[in-house]
């Protein structure tokens, strides 16, 4: 305000053009006051760089200020901030003003410089009346005056306000001076007490020598004094480096506070995995705790979380009367530690609103850490590798050291085995399906769409699945090439409803087994078997097997007998020997039966045999049961009346026990039926693979000779598959100690009598018959090319002896060559394999993903700047995908649509198995077998016990003493 008036002053000065008496003094006082405000510039410069630079220390002073006052940040964490945030802006708003005051004296002095130009212009113009000018002068000096006093009182006013800063100053200088000390100080006592810890310990030392000289007690009693003042020394170095320690972890920590409450999040998984991963690299675990809801929109505004061992355990969980198990050992132990979020609606970011992190109960070491619940967990990749795992039949131990291999380490992997097992086992539990049953009939319906010959077949009670047959296409073609000798038996139980599945196995021409059909069934009765081999004739267009090898159940037999008319039928020679094992148990007896079971003689030797036989055997009531049982059915298990009849050389159900312990490695009790059925068409699918592959090994690849006859062996090289050429090439060696005497005749066939030249009692006979120089039939009495439909050494004998240079085509059969197939092309894919879409994308982006990993490994630079791209894209990824749904990894029958079941689940049966105690009917042969066997005492040699309960032996133990 003064300014303007005294501008105005001086234009009238102009005008009226005045004395200037006055000038001097006016100039003097403006060079006085503008020295003064140069100074007053300066000194406030030095002051504010001063306050900058103590500032900085302040800060740093700070740190040691804030851990004495930990204590009330724990209860209100933010004042402390916010006053020392307004103590600031009241500060910077003070020295905005001195800087505004000297703003307004630096314009005061400016218009005062215009002064000289003034009366350079008043000495040329005086024309005006000298006292008029005067008065006026002398009036304007006096305002003049006033304005300068104004500014005095200002510039005083700017002096006390930089003295109350040099005080400031000089206080945290002290303060700041007084923590510099204090550090010093511990730092001192620390390296001191270092110091003094190796004189401390030799002068023990010495002590501990001298004693060792005088009496016991007292060398007792010194050792002991040195053990406590080694505690306490312990104990002293302890406080102090801990001490030290603390004031240095408080800074750190301070610091890393600072970061964490000014972060924001740009979403409420983002804030946890933050926490999660802080929490991990200081040692304890996390959890989710409280939420707080806008009314309005329904969203999560705040979320809490906290130490998982935050909160107590209610009184009323630890004083339970009617407890049945222990109780859980207590985790909760009130730790105060959390991380509170908070959205910003503006932004739609969680900033901090409060974070403690004071930890009541003690961290845990880092090789612990992984073992915090928190820290333990699966995600989504790693589900669908294990997935995958899980449906190729690999265990869950296998599955964890896979993990830590390709992660670098057990504590790598992100999840232990508890972890696995309780996501496997839920994985399970989620495909047992409420329509499980209608689930696997849509599949079925499907694959009926897709393959023209597949055959299904089921059957209901009550409304429920009560049996269920199926065969694919592949297997209707295989089964007119192999069809001539079915394997079949009853003993799978391999569902959630014990449920008996029955597969239908044959022999391939690589003699391997293979799967014709498959049948589920509920119950194990002569009814049931029929309906199977009725569907399975249906399936296979009424083409009966010639020959039927089974387990020997009684039902089955029966049903065999019924539907299969005109087929042979065999049991399995294993099962009666086992059988037989539980009625005799004279070892030389058990000789004869197994005389009779294998032994090859007429039928006439064979009844005699057994009517000794059973006069040994028919003492005990059980035995003489049994007998009349096995007697009943001999024709079914006798060398005597099957050896003459086509079982391929087979004479056990052996293929069908390996494919029993091949499902039952891959197929657990407890699925469904769903996830069974998947199983078994897996395995259905591996077998044909194996197929495939042994077919192209068999094309590529040549045999080498080894046989004294090179023109009959190479012929059978290229028509045998190898594993079949095998078994030929031993019959022509054998052929090689074999004499052939040829009988005259007149008459076809020629007759050749073949004689082992080291048991010349021993005689075959082989008729041959040639028509135009050509062997049409040929035939040995061993009956081996009938029966396994391979040429025997006896017919290679006449074939070396009449010089053939190969292998006639009547004894070669095409179930065993390499090209029985060739006639129809073979689809062995199935739909065995078939997963979710999420999963199926996922497998396809792995796989391209492996191609270009396992090349940019190669290099450290490659590998860096993959992993760069890597976390750029999945960030960005993250960024467009926050509120997108998660995939759920499911295995589905149906397309999509969920229709409601039209057919319920199998009831749990209870099957046929071992007969009970009281059990007199027989039901069948093979349930001697599936009992429990029972120990043995090497004692008293009863069963049901061993030596250590022998009640015998204690009765002798207790008489001797």
């Amino acid at each position: 305000m003064g300014t303007s008036h005294l501008k105005r002053h001086i234009e009238t000065c102009k005008k009226l053009q005045g004395d200037t008496s006055q000038t001097p003094f006016i100039g003097s006082e403006k060079e006085k006051y503008e020295r003064e405000l140069e100074d007053a510039r300066v000194l406030l410069k030095m002051k504010t760089e001063q306050i900058a630079i103590l500032e900085k220390e302040l800060n740093k002073a700070k740190v040691n200020a804030v851990t004495r006052i930990r204590t009330v940040q724990e209860a209100e964490q933010q004042k402390p901030q916010m006053e020392q945030h307004q103590k600031e802006e009241e500060a910077n708003e003070q020295v905005e003003e001195v800087q505004e005051e000297l703003a307004a004296e630096s314009a005061a002095v400016d218009s005062m410089e215009t002064t000289d130009q003034i009366e350079a212009t008043v000495e040329g113009n005086l024309n005006v009346d000298i006292l008029l000018l005067s008065s006026y002068i002398l009036m304007n000096f006096q305002l003049y005056n006033k304005a300068l006093e104004k500014y005095e009182r200002e510039l005083e006013d700017a002096r006390v306000l930089l003295k109350m800063k040099t005080e400031q100053i000089a206080i945290l200088e002290k303060e700041l001076n007084k923590a510099k000390v204090n550090a010093v100080t511990r730092i001192r006592t620390v390296q001191e007490a270092e110091q003094q810890k190796p004189q401390m310990e030799q002068h023990q030392k010495e002590e501990e020598a001298n004693e060792q000289v005088e009496e016991v007690q007292e060398e007792l009693a010194a050792e002991s004094a040195a053990v406590d003042s080694m505690e306490t020394t312990d104990q002293i170095e302890a406080t102090v480096e801990g001490n030290l320690n603390d004031e240095y972890f408080d800074v750190a920590s301070l610091r890393e506070y600072d970061r964490i409450v000014n972060m924001t999040f740009a979403s409420e998984n983002e804030a946890f995995h933050f926490f999660n991963e802080y929490a991990k690299r200081e040692g304890f675990s996390v959890r989710r705790s409280s939420t707080k809801k806008d009314r309005l929109q329904n969203t999560i505004k705040f979320r809490e979380f906290c130490c998982s061992r935050q909160g107590l355990r209610e009184k009323k969980y630890l004083e339970m009367p009617d407890r049945k198990r222990p109780a859980t050992p207590i985790s909760r132990c009130d730790c105060p530690v959390k991380l509170c979020i908070k959205l910003d609606p503006k932004t739609n970011r969680w900033w901090v609103q409060n974070f403690i992190n004071d930890h009541n109960h003690d961290l845990t070491a880092p090789d612990c850490t992984p073992f915090l619940r928190s820290h333990c967990s699966i995600n989504e990749s790693q589900k669908c590798e294990i997935s995958s795992m899980k449906a190729s039949g690999i265990r869950n131990c296998q599955i964890l050291e896979y993990a830590a291999l390709c992660s670098g380490g057990y504590e790598n992997r992100g999840f232990q085995e508890k972890n696995l097992y309780n996501y496997t086992l839920g994985h399970e539990q989620s495909t047992m399906l409420a329509d499980d049953a209608d689930s696997v009939l849509r599949y079925f319906k499907e694959r009926e769409e897709s393959d023209p010959d597949f055959f299904l077949k089921y059957d209901t009670k009550d409304g429920c699945l009560n049996r269920l047959f199926w065969a694919d296409g592949q297997s209707v073609v295989d089964y007119a090439y192999f069809g001539d000798l079915v394997i079949f038996d009853s003993t799978y139980k391999l569902n959630r409803y014990n449920m008996v599945v029955v597969p239908f196995l044959g022999c391939n021409h690589h003699r391997s087994t293979i799967i014709f059909a498959c049948g589920i069934v509920s119950c194990e009765n002569n009814e049931t078997y029929r309906w199977l081999l009725e569907a399975f004739l249906q399936a296979m267009y009424q083409k009966h097997p010639e020959s039927v090898l089974t387990d020997g159940d009684h039902a089955m037999g029966k049903a065999i007998k019924s539907v299969f008319k005109g087929t042979a039928h065999r049991i399995c020679s294993w099962h009666m020997d086992r059988n037989a094992q539980k009625y005799i148990h004279d070892p030389a007896v058990l000789q004869k039966f197994k005389e009779l079971l294998s032994g090859i003689c007429s039928r006439e030797e064979f009844e005699k045999k057994w009517i000794s036989f059973a006069q040994i055997v028919s003492q005990r009531v059980l035995s003489r049961q049994w007998l009349k049982r096995t007697y009943k059915c001999r024709e079914s298990w006798a060398a005597a009346f099957v050896n003459k009849k086509m079982f391929l050389g087979m004479s056990s159900t052996q293929r069908s026990e390996g494919l029993n312990a091949d499902l039952h490695s891959h197929i657990k009790s407890k699925m469904s039926l769903g996830m069974a059925v998947q199983k078994f068409e897996r395995r259905l699918t591996h077998k044909r693979t194996k197929e495939a592959e042994l077919d192209c090994k068999s094309f590529q690849k040549e045999p080498v000779l080894q046989t004294h006859c090179p023109d009959l062996e190479k012929s059978a090289a290229i028509n045998y598959t190898p594993r079949v050429f095998r078994i030929v090439r031993d019959e022509i060696k054998m052929a090689a100690g074999l004499v052939v005497n040829e009988t005259l005749s007149s008459s076809m066939p020629l007759r050749y009598i073949v004689v082992q030249i080291e048991k010349a009692e021993s005689q075959y006979i082989v008729h041959c018959s040639i028509v135009e120089d050509n062997v049409e039939k040929l035939a040995c009495s061993c009956a081996k090319l009938e029966t396994a439909k391979l040429p025997c050494r006896h017919i290679f004998a006449v074939l070396i002896h009449m010089k053939a240079t190969c292998i006639p085509r009547c004894c070669i059969r095409d179930r065993w060559t390499k090209y029985v197939k060739s006639g129809f092309p073979s689809d062995r894919k199935g739909g065995a394999f078939k997963v979710s879409s999420y999963l199926m994308r996922y497998h396809e982006l792995n796989k391209i993903a492996r191609l270009i990993h396992s090349e940019v490994a190669k290099s450290p630079e490659g590998y860096l700047r993959k992993m760069k791209s890597l976390k750029e894209e999945m960030q960005q990824y993250n960024d467009n995908h926050k509120h997108a749904e998660k995939c759920k990894v499911k295995q589905e029958y149906e397309d999509g649509v969920q229709a409601s079941p039209r057919i319920a689940n199998p009831k749990p049966v209870v099957t046929k198995g071992a007969p009970k105690k009281n059990k007199t009917t027989y039901e069948r042969i093979k349930s001697a077998i599936e009992s429990s066997r029972k120990n043995k005492c090497r004692h008293c040699g009863h069963r049901g016990h061993n030596r250590q309960t022998c009640k015998l032996l204690r009765q002798v133990s207790i008489l001797v003493c």
